[in-house]
């Protein structure tokens, strides 16, 4: 199935064997060589990709080469307004960044200490502190001391170089990519960054995400966008939809898409979904690929990539961080990229390297001198252990074994502030903070010089400054209502590909609307004999069947509003990059949502009507349909306040059940307007749920279907309003009344949704990290158990697994006669770089695929 090339110089067995010298002839031999070559029999992902090919697929790098590269770039900056955007220099000088950590929290938080009843009793503890005197005034809330993320951190990033953030977990790697790509809060921040020596101070109209890009750690897409749709809507964003140039004879977002998509070789998929965890699509290592393309669209002249190697193998690994490498190369750009242990091959492919520990800066220099330095310290690289993972280890406590005290300045092992002290002293911290005080080449002005130096009147002199170009200052690339065009389409594409939650939705609402319809059979029907007095007093005291119609339309908008939250990640990250303005992306997407609303419309409003005998008048009827719609947007404008400030799906869930049970108790349909209590009072003429009632109340009962009925001048729908519920009854008017709550509703929760989605970032949760980690710690001795168990073996000859492409009804075959035989008592391993079909296999076998069609035979024993 997989076989391997010489070239990769595999080690069988369990034997260690050295990784990695030293000796920067070593990363000159590295840089030359190529990355191991895997030739695979079966053309597939780790998640059941597509590959449009049957036959037996070489995975040997296709990627352009550097001098296609810099051809490319060339073609894009002939379209391109201005050459100085693509060159950069950042600067970090004396960079602090601190956070307040409230210390006497619970440190594992449980469902009893994050209840209210737990928060009130913690309140009152420290109101009682306070008023004896051991607590202070600010911490009776809780006491909170400022957390070091970053200390005193000085770096010169210089362009066309690619830089490696290394240390230990929790050590700041990601706290000082976002710091240089502007993502951290000001208000901890201490210190200063300068591109081309202008900060965000001194220009606060500069606009960093039109020079740094940020590549997180998750890969948060669209699932049924595909690989292309996914960097042509970045490209549209980033670069803009107008950006043409009939000269050139091209548009600079297709060559800058082009030379993304070939560069990260990600053309094979160009036409198959992204996918995610629960939707087939391309490969972990291709969604790794894109997530990267898709920040680095528009080429800016900074990019910091932060853990790219998340669940890939070293092959993608190097893979990506080689395209990433040729791309700055080429480009002139440059490139921060935090790993947490690369292989040797991926480790020798960038310039410099940062190492950090406990927020601290420990080494930054050329790889080729960082194990002579750390040498220097008393810190020798063991022969078992390449350079990468000597750098890991060497400021964890595990570095005590690698310390040699006869050949170091200190009697004992480093600490992390020790080590930052020592670099601070070394001659390369010198070297940097010479470049901080110098002038910066071609540096940035942020006042337009007004006259030339006679003494320089070529301007050739690095101390000129150069005005900042405009492109930089630039908020959004696109209008508001480009940008509001762009997420329509966008959502409309998604909204269509979804058919499973379509056809779920349709079922939804057409089996609520029949149901209650059939409910309220005929209930609304004017009485046949209107001399029957019992029959019309009945009629009377039912009323109006849209009371508990309103209640179903509030649960169905309830059930979808979990699923947004799922959304909140990708609006984070393409907000933050500056990809379109927070209205647009609200306005868009509550206009996508029209097809959706008009669905639900014919499949529950208009059954209900009907079948429940509303009025049979035109009028009424599209007053009914305006009604609904107004409701519901309300009830989307209200839910959505609470996806985009509550943290999870469950406190969505619960919070929004309880408003839907509040609603539904003030509405007047449960209790009688006339029976709510004073005191509750209030919440009947704030709940849309009410308003709803009313206009649709008086809209069914002042309609052409009850005139000509005066009982002692009151008409009959007067009296079914009035008696016994208390609605109002004073005509027709209120349901213009209606609207005027309503509209004003939908606005204040919308701008309340829009602050929301401006100013709101709720982080994931991180998993708790242990401050220190002793991997050579000996492990207790546990008691063996023997289950006994039948042996078997498991054998599968000329497996085939075909799907159905992403957007055609093409048939591919992503496992293409794959036979083999794992015996009783043995361990194998499944190899194959990323797209091979290691996890598609084990799925097969398993029988875990829910589609496509299997054959072939497997067997047990």
């Amino acid at each position: 199935m997989v076989e391997e090339d010489e070239a990769a110089g595999a080690v069988t067995g369990g034997g260690t064997a050295s990784l990695q010298k030293s000796r920067p002839d070593y990363f000159a031999s590295l840089r030359g060589g190529r990355a191991p070559s895997l030739r695979l029999e079966s053309s597939t992902d780790d998640d059941g990709a597509e590959n449009t090919s049957d036959k037996p697929t070489d995975v040997t790098r296709t990627s352009l080469t550097r001098t296609e590269l810099s051809r490319r770039f060339a073609s894009m900056r002939e379209i391109h307004s201005s050459d100085d955007l693509q060159q950069v220099e950042v600067r970090v000088n004396n960079y602090s960044y601190h956070v307040p950590i409230r210390v006497d929290a619970p440190s594992i938080k449980t469902v009893f200490n994050q209840s209210p009843c737990y928060v009130a009793t913690n309140f009152m503890q420290n109101v009682g502190e306070l008023i004896t005197g051991k607590r202070k005034v600010g911490d009776t809330l809780g006491h909170y001391e400022d957390k070091w993320i970053l200390k005193d951190i000085n770096l010169v990033l210089k362009p066309g170089k690619t830089y490696l953030v290394m240390g230990p977990p929790s050590c700041g790697k990601t706290s000082l990519l976002k710091a240089v790509a502007g993502m951290l809060k000001p208000s901890g921040e201490g210190g200063k960054i300068e591109y081309n020596g202008i900060s965000k101070k001194d220009e606060p109209g500069m606009v960093l995400q039109n020079i740094v890009s940020y590549v997180g750690q998750l890969d948060n897409h669209a699932a049924f966008l595909t690989v292309q749709e996914t960097f042509d809507f970045a490209a549209n964003c980033r670069i803009g939809t107008a950006t043409t140039s009939k000269d050139s004879g091209g548009n600079e977002n297709d060559l800058s898409e082009n030379l993304t998509i070939d560069g990260l070789d990600l053309a094979v998929c160009r036409d198959t979904y992204v996918g995610d965890a629960n939707n087939r699509g391309v490969s972990g290592g291709q969604r790794r690929r894109v997530t990267v393309g898709e920040m680095m669209v528009g080429q800016n002249p900074v990019a910091c990539a932060d853990e790219i190697s998340t669940g890939l193998d070293a092959a993608v690994t190097y893979d990506i961080s080689s395209s990433i490498v040729n791309f700055a190369k080429a480009a002139g750009t440059t490139r921060l990229v935090s790993l947490l242990q690369p292989g040797p091959e991926t480790f020798s492919l960038f310039d410099e390297v940062i190492l950090l520990a406990e927020g601290r800066l420990i080494y930054t220099g050329p790889i080729d001198e960082v194990v002579d330095y750390f040498a220097s310290l008393g810190y020798k690289q063991p022969n078992t252990m390449d350079v990468a993972d000597f750098l890991q280890s060497v400021a964890t406590p595990d570095g005590a074994t690698m310390f040699h005290a006869d050949e170091s300045p200190m009697d004992e092992h480093y600490s992390a502030s020790s080590f930052a002290e020592a670099f601070q002293k070394s001659s390369r911290h010198d070297t940097i903070l010479t470049e901080l005080s110098s002038p910066t080449g071609g540096r940035w002005s942020n006042t337009q010089l007004d006259s030339i130096d006679e003494e320089n009147p070529d301007g050739d002199d690095e101390n000129i400054s150069n005005a900042i170009p405009e492109e930089i200052k630039d908020q959004y690339k696109n209008s508001f209502f480009t940008s509001t065009n762009l997420i329509v389409k966008r959502n409309l594409t998604l909204l269509k590909r979804n058919r499973e939650f379509l056809i779920g939705k349709t079922i939804e609402n057409l089996g609520m609307g029949i149901g209650m319809a059939l409910i309220f059979l005929q209930s609304a029907a004017f009485p046949s004999g209107i001399n029957q007095s019992d029959k019309l007093a009945e009629y009377v005291s039912l009323g109006c069947p849209q009371d508990g119609f309103t209640d179903d339309v509030s649960i169905g908008t309830l059930t979808g509003t979990p699923d947004e939250v799922d959304q909140r990640s990708i609006y984070y990250k393409h907000a933050d990059a500056r990809f379109f303005q927070a209205g647009a992306f609200l306005l868009g997407g509550q206009i996508s949502q029209l097809p959706l609303l008009f669905m639900e419309i014919v499949a529950f409003g208009l059954p209900f009507y009907f079948i429940a005998g509303l009025a049979y008048e035109a009028k009424a009827f599209f007053i009914y349909l305006a009604i609904l719609i107004a409701y519901k947007f309300a009830l989307k404008m209200l839910y959505g306040v609470l996806v985009q400030t509550l943290p999870k799906k469950a406190n969505v869930q619960g919070v929004g059940t309880f408003l839907y049970l509040l609603l539904t108790l003030t509405s007047g349909f449960i209790v009688y307007p006339v029976a709510i209590p004073g005191y509750w009072k209030w919440l009947f003429y704030v709940n849309p749920m009410a308003w709803a009632m009313q206009g649709m109340a008086s809209n069914q009962f002042f309609s052409s279907k009850y005139s000509g009925y005066v009982c002692e001048r009151i008409s009959l729908g007067e009296v079914a309003l009035a008696s016994p519920r208390g609605w109002e009854s004073g005509g027709s008017v209120w349901i213009g009344y209606t609207f005027a709550f309503l509209v004003p509703y939908i606005i204040v929760f919308g701008l309340v949704t829009l602050l929301a989605l401006k100013y709101i970032r709720i982080e994931p949760d991180r998993q708790h990290v242990k401050k220190e980690v002793n991997i050579g710690a000996k492990k207790e001795k546990t008691e063996e158990i023997n289950v006994p168990f039948v042996p078997v073996d498991l054998s599968f000859d000329k497996l085939t697994y075909e799907v159905t492409a992403s957007t055609s009804k093409e048939q591919l075959r992503l496992l293409n006669e794959v036979s083999g035989v794992f015996k009783a008592g043995r361990m194998c391993a499944l190899m194959g770089s990323s797209g091979a079909g290691k996890t598609t296999l084990m799925d097969v076998i398993a029988m875990r695929k829910t589609s496509g069609s299997i054959t072939g035979k497997i067997e047990l024993n």
